[in-house]
């Protein structure tokens, strides 16, 4: 599971409750504390602003969590990622893991390789989705040369990789290659 900090994640979980008083309200902490748990406070401006905070917490709580756009072509792979391996000197290999919708929940670094190719097994492509529960995966990796089209290394991949993931019961929604100013969409090209 992806932990966001601040929004499901605890940062603060180990202070202690004094303290976080304290912190959340500077020269007013013990006092505020008294009136969270009840009390009568001393004066009625603090019933106020612990009023006040409890609201601004519920609200930030039952905000709307952001969630990216999904994936819905390879430009828009090639629009997210082009400036990743832009300066890149060899092929750097990623699986883009995605929610039911095929919005990215997170990429994980498969492997970065040598001046033409890299290294790729279904294991470490597919480690990451299994963990975290992902609908799918999107592949994508770059060519230094510049040139997207596909190497018959890269056909072989692929095919392997949509296999592995067929028998997992995580689908490769696509494999872009990027290039220079350009890209190669495996499922848009019909290579599929």
């Amino acid at each position: 599971m992806r932990i966001v900090p601040g929004r499901d994640g605890r940062p603060l979980e180990s202070v202690e409750e004094d303290e976080l008083f304290r912190m959340a309200f500077p020269g007013e902490g013990e006092e505020m504390h008294r009136v969270a748990r009840g009390a009568p406070p001393a004066e009625g401006a603090a019933r106020l602003r612990w009023e006040a905070a409890v609201e601004l917490a519920r609200r930030a709580l039952s905000a709307p969590v952001h969630r990216p756009e999904p994936f819905r072509s390879g430009a828009d792979v090639f629009g997210r990622y082009r400036y990743l391996f832009a300066d890149a000197p060899v092929e750097v290999f990623l699986s883009v893991l995605l929610d039911v919708k095929h919005r990215p929940l997170r990429e994980d670094r498969v492997s970065s390789g040598i001046l033409d190719g890299s290294l790729i097994h279904p294991r470490e492509v597919f480690v990451a989705a299994v963990r975290e529960r992902a609908a799918a995966v999107i592949l994508v990796h770059n060519h230094p040369s510049g040139d997207p089209s596909p190497s018959e290394q890269d056909r072989e991949v692929t095919r392997r990789l949509r296999s592995a993931g067929g028998i997992l019961g995580i689908p490769v929604i696509d494999h872009v290659i990027l290039g220079d100013g350009a890209f190669y969409s495996f499922r848009e090209e019909g290579d599929w």
